[in-house]
């Protein structure tokens, strides 16, 4: 598949779930985004797509092409909203640290 293919399928993911991410089940980062969902019982509404089952060129391809989606962001997990990047696990931790997460999450829609 041409990464303009890979391209396409992720600006589609993005915009047809409202909550969508890239994740990888070995990512720390990714488990404690995962964990955040469940703690505000919200996993349910986060549509993902998970690389980690997906050969290293496959799994590559993709990242290449949710970095472009947003605007440069390459971290895992990547979370977009409403078709558009919205934050990775720095965000989670800071608004979390912040005092911030559940009003974060409102304005979103998540709560």
């Amino acid at each position: 598949m041409s990464s303009t293919k890979y391209v396409n399928i992720a600006r589609n993911l993005v915009q047809k779930h409202k909550f969508f991410q890239l994740t990888a089940s070995w990512c720390p980062d990714c488990r404690y985004t995962n964990n955040i969902w469940k703690t505000f019982n919200v996993q349910n509404k986060i549509q993902s797509l998970e690389i980690a089952p997906m050969d290293r060129i496959e799994a590559d391809n993709y990242r290449e092409a949710f970095s472009i989606v947003a605007g440069g962001i390459r971290n895992l997990p990547t979370v977009f909203v409403n078709g558009k990047y919205w934050c990775t696990e720095k965000e989670l931790h800071s608004w979390e640290s912040n005092g911030t997460l559940k009003q974060e999450f409102e304005k979103v829609g998540l709560l």
